[in-house]
């Protein structure tokens, strides 16, 4: 019930009267937070001093916490059962689509977590399958970078496949250009660059620059696969999942 008076007050057009009524209910709002016309269902709603919600977004998620100085611009497709964290000074700017699937797809907690001073400037896309992590002082920059958190590995014949989910984690003072995409289950250390057009299938562990690397063969097989990975024991899911 919560979630939909939320979702009411967010479209009402005065701001003030707007963090009134959100303070009524319970949310956490700053009297000089700022909240656009947009349509925002949370369970739990955390707005600290100058924080800002643009105008045309779509914001369905179970916790939004924006800490002081944090912005979300406009037209972005947040959705999802997950938590949004935006830490001091960081943003996510316009038309990006972050999304999770609702259970038994997905399974347990996720959430999208933006460092101190971090961004998503526009026109990317992250699933949250799992978590993603982003340090302090980052950056996603250019347009269309994907980060997936989920991928899958088929059988040599037949419809049988197996699920492969991961986190990512990108630490602090990374830079990622334009139309990049992460794999499941990567980790970039922190003081790393990352050239445009780049695919992150592996760790990224010494600082530095990184550009995409030449397509290569490997060897593998759906055994394999099952052999090294963790098969996921949840009760309800509706395919088999592993955890990279």
């Amino acid at each position: 019930m919560k979630r939909s008076f939320v979702f009411i007050i967010c479209l009402i057009p005065i701001n003030t009267i707007k963090i009134f009524l959100l303070r009524l209910l319970g949310c956490k709002v700053h009297k000089k937070a700022k909240i656009g016309l947009s349509i925002i269902f949370v369970g739990e709603l955390n707005l600290a001093e100058y924080s800002s919600i643009g105008s045309f977004n779509l914001i369905m998620v179970d916790k939004l916490s924006m800490e002081k100085n944090t912005s979300i611009k406009k037209l972005n497709f947040i959705r999802g059962p997950f938590d949004l964290i935006l830490q001091s000074c960081s943003g996510i700017s316009s038309q990006n689509k972050i999304r999770r699937a609702i259970p038994p797809v997905t399974y347990g907690k996720a959430s999208l977590i933006l460092g101190i001073n971090s961004f998503i400037v526009s026109n990317h896309f992250i699933d949250l399958t799992r978590s993603v992590t982003i340090g302090c002082h980052s950056i996603i920059a250019g347009i269309r970078t994907q980060i997936w958190t989920h991928g899958y590995y088929h059988e040599s014949t037949g419809k049988g496949r197996i699920r492969i989910d991961g986190p990512v984690r990108i630490g602090d003072n990374v830079y990622v250009g334009s139309s990049c995409i992460f794999n499941p289950g990567v980790s970039v250390s922190d003081n790393i660059h990352i050239g445009a057009g780049s695919t992150i299938s592996k760790n990224l562990s010494e600082p530095g620059m990184y550009v995409g690397q030449s397509l290569r063969f490997i060897n593998n097989s759906i055994e394999k696969i099952r052999a090294k990975l963790n098969k996921i024991q949840c009760e309800g899911l509706i395919e088999e999942v592993y955890s990279k």
